[in-house]
């Protein structure tokens, strides 16, 4: 018996698309703390909102000096650092529909705090804000926060 699986090869359907939105972070999480930097992430949309078959994506990085804590906690459980940052984007995505481009652009901040708990496990709670814009008028925007375990 042969069976054939359905190829897709119209332009026009969904799963041709690529999706874009959010931060891309899990409020319990083991991966990588700076989602936002990863293709399919544009914080200030909700998650998979923009959509586009061909797109271009530029993002523009702040990272500013960590604070250091010196005397915050106790053996069992203290503070590192908080490392701030601040990030802008823009998106250009044209939908396999065929409809007209749409450029989006987004702007926010995320802040990184490193802690110890037990003097060995090494945890990172981070929260972020963006903001999503199309045509100089806000759409949406969105928080985060998200605890990175080991």
């Amino acid at each position: 018996m042969i069976s054939v699986l359905p190829c897709v090869t119209e332009r026009t359907s969904s799963i041709a698309n690529f999706y874009f939105g959010g931060f891309g972070n899990n409020y319990v999480d083991d991966g990588e703390v700076k989602r936002y930097r990863e293709f399919d992430s544009f914080p200030g949309f909700e998650i998979d909102e923009l959509a586009g078959r061909d797109f271009a994506k530029s993002v523009l990085e702040l990272n500013l000096p960590p604070l250091r804590f010196e005397e915050v906690g106790s053996p069992g459980f203290f503070l590192g650092w908080a490392r701030p940052a601040i990030f802008v984007g823009a998106l250009a995505a044209k939908p396999a529909d065929g409809s007209e481009r749409r450029t989006v652009y987004d702007a926010g901040a995320q802040v990184d705090l490193t802690f110890t708990v037990l003097s060995r496990l090494n945890m990172t709670l981070s929260f972020g804000y963006a903001a999503g814009f199309e045509d100089g008028r806000k759409l949406d925007d969105e928080w985060m926060l998200s605890l990175k375990i080991l």
